[in-house]
């Protein structure tokens, strides 16, 4: 039943990614251009932003008031590959109703203007009229609508990993460190395999999109096999805490190992399908949120609610709950606490394994040290709904992404990893059990 949540999942993404999306990123670029294009114009109001014929990429009309007469004009913008090595490409053609720029004219415009952000950011026109007929909003309120649509993939991939935890520590009482490198290795894995159907001449996003996905989940799930194999189980119903040092140690050479895989230079692939849809505005502010925001919020919430609902009406849940309750008798009438500890470990690496294909669809990638923090805010996620609880673990995804995206949106940014670490000793020392966890107040016996 999982397996088909998770292919449903990766069919839905896969509709998002067929859409004709453009990068936002590459729209504001071109956007930029207008003010070098039309020197003598007083003012500018984009009226369209459309895909274009290559070898443009997208075409943006407007209307520009020069000497206090109004017309209507276009330009035409390509992008490429860039030459930088990162992520993002570069403008490689330009053209107006008059002329094609020339490659000495384009490097001109991008060396003196496009990139020097502080002229070219001041000067650019805005989205125009494609926000008009939205609401009027409060400017705070503004603030923290966008905080929460920036804020999805993020919530998604915590609650996913918290939920990762809660399913061994609520079977065994022990927590496995490394939940958070399988989900840096599913993203890892997502954008190789996107690479890859590139490099073999694949033009359907949606295919490639699919190949990303079932490429992440299944190598995080024999991943996890194999750590479960080798190391998990044979310390998991020890006494002790070596349990927490063993996959410390797992974690630090899975980060390692894809940094080495990776290379001197991290790889990055345009997020899918970036194009905005406003939904309300506070005077020149514009919120904005994407189709794929959309699409990982709600299929990452669905995926924790079905494991959740899976924890009571499946066989595989009866037997996760009468180990978890009392394993010792549930040993005695036929439940193999091995065989549910294989199941259970390998369906949470497949949950890390979609957080970390979350990250390529949504932000381009990851790195080998990006599972670090997701890692450790899943586990905070955890303890705040109760790491023994499945529901528990799914509460506090949702409650630690709300609290990032309100701070976010009304407090410093760069204090708000601090305050997510206040809040897990917080609730460590007021109710160690969690939201719905157990309730006493000293530290559980693991």
């Amino acid at each position: 039943m999982i397996h088909r949540l998770v292919a449903l999942i990766l069919m839905a993404l896969c509709l998002v990614s067929c859409r004709d999306g453009l990068d936002q990123q590459e729209v504001t670029t071109c956007r930029q251009t207008l003010p070098a294009v039309d020197l003598d114009a007083e003012k500018f109001l984009v009226t369209a932003v459309a895909p274009a014929p290559s070898p443009y990429t997208m075409r943006i009309d407007y209307r520009v008031t020069r000497h206090g007469q109004t017309s209507l004009s276009f330009v035409l913008c390509g992008f490429g590959p860039g030459e930088r090595g990162d992520r993002a490409r570069e403008l490689t053609i330009l053209s107006t109703p008059t002329e094609i720029y020339s490659p000495v004219r384009l490097h001109i415009l991008k060396r003196y203007w496009l990139d020097r952000r502080d002229l070219s950011y001041a000067a650019d026109p805005g989205p125009g009229e494609t926000a008009v007929d939205v609401p009027q909003v409060p400017a705070p309120i503004a603030y923290l609508l966008q905080s929460i649509a920036n804020g999805l993939p993020n919530m998604a991939m915590t609650m996913l990993i918290a939920v990762a935890y809660a399913l061994v520590f609520g079977l065994v009482g022990r927590i496995n460190l490394a939940f958070g490198d399988f989900a840096a290795l599913g993203g890892i894995v997502s954008i190789s395999a996107v690479l890859a159907m590139l490099a073999f001449g694949s033009a359907s996003m949606a295919l490639n999109l699919l190949c990303a996905g079932a490429a992440a989940v299944g190598l995080t799930m024999l991943a996890g096999k194999v750590v479960e194999q080798l190391v998990f189980a044979p310390l998991a119903f020890r006494s002790g805490q070596t349990i927490l040092i063993a996959t410390l140690g797992v974690a630090v050479a899975m980060r390692e190992l894809m940094r080495l895989m990776e290379g001197p230079q991290n790889r990055w692939v345009p997020p899918i399908d970036a194009t905005p849809i406003p939904l309300a505005r506070a005077e020149g502010f514009v919120v904005n949120i994407t189709p794929m925001q959309i699409a990982v919020g709600a299929g990452a919430t669905a995926l924790a609610l079905l494991v959740a609902r899976l924890m009571h009406v499946t066989e595989f849940g009866r037997r996760w709950r009468a180990i978890s309750d009392d394993a010792l008798m549930a040993n005695l009438v036929g439940i193999s606490s091995r065989a549910m500890l294989t199941r259970t470990f390998v369906m949470a690496s497949a949950l890390a394994g979609i957080a970390g294909f979350i990250t390529t669809a949504s932000y381009g990638g990851t790195d080998a040290y990006g599972g670090v923090l997701i890692g450790l805010k899943g586990l905070v996620a955890a303890v705040i709904g109760g790491i023994g609880s499945v529901e528990g673990a799914l509460l506090g995804g949702l409650a630690l992404g709300l609290f990032e995206m309100i701070w976010q949106a009304y407090l410093p940014i760069g204090e708000r990893d601090v305050a997510v670490m206040v809040v897990m000793v917080v609730m460590l020392i007021f109710r160690p059990g969690g939201l719905l966890g157990f309730a006493e107040t000293g530290p559980r016996q693991v």
